[in-house]
Parts: C-alpha cells; structure tokens; sequence
C-alpha cells in the first residue's frame, strides 16, 4: 500500500483521492496487500525447476497438493489468537496479519513419482523431473 506523505492539506476536490478513500474504505485499508507470489519455472534439461518466492511464510505453512496432472501450491498464514497477541505486547501500527496464496500449474509432462521439494530464505524450491516418453516396442503378428 502506498502511503503519502503531505505536510499540508490539500482543499478542493482530488479525483484520485476519492477513488483511493473509496476503495481503502470498501477493501478495509488493505486492497493493495493482496501480494502475488513471484514463480520462476526453468527447464534444466531432464527436469523443470520452480522457484517460488513465498515470504514470511514458515515451511508449515505451505501445502503443495498433486491431483492427476494439476499442482496446487498454497500457502497461508494465520493471523495469532488473542493469547498470543496478549503475550507479545499491545501494537501501535500493524500491516502484516492473515494472508493466503494459491496457485495451480499442468504438471502433465511430469514424473510425479520423483518430485522434491526444499524451502529456504522465503524461497520455495520444487524440482520436477519430467517423464520418459515411451519406448516403443516391437512385436510381431502371427497370420493364421
């Protein structure tokens, strides 16, 4: 969210202004925290590798689901109960609180069997090695 800092109030009528009030109070102040995660996908030759950069989060935190050939990548962090905020003292400004991501990817051409996955440093690292294709095998036909 974009804060701006005007050491005078400005009169008349600002346009911009509304629209930004009209929105803060419709989305509750927060309508520009939906954060995108920022996803690399690279093909390394025998396997893709996805690097997701997921901060913030902690490894328990982030499920990541394979459905036939779909992906889903999800994280959530949940906003601590009232006893925990009790023991870590009283707030004077909070921007960070309950947050979730979620994204799907087509893993069709992927060894499912083979997948790893590692966080580190808010970067979720998944290695996909990709599927052989099928030899082809020869037989004969017996004519009868």
């Amino acid at each position: 969210m974009m804060t701006y800092l005007t050491p005078f109030e400005r009169t008349g009528y600002d346009l911009f202004r509304s629209m930004r009030d009209w929105e803060n109070e419709f989305f509750g102040g927060k309508s520009a925290q939906v954060s995108a995660c920022k996803t690399d996908i690279r093909d390394i030759g025998d396997s893709y590798v996805l690097e997701a950069e997921l901060p913030g989060f902690q490894k328990e935190e982030i499920k990541l689901d394979v459905q036939g050939d779909v992906l889903m990548l999800s994280a959530i962090h949940k906003e601590k109960t009232e006893e925990e905020k009790n023991k870590e003292g009283t707030y004077l400004r909070r921007e960070r609180s309950y947050c979730s991501y979620q994204q799907k990817l087509d893993i069709s051409n992927v060894d499912v069997s083979q997948l790893h996955a590692s966080y580190e440093n808010g970067v979720l690292t998944l290695t996909m090695p990709k599927k052989q294709p099928a030899v082809p095998t020869a037989r004969q036909i017996p004519i009868q």
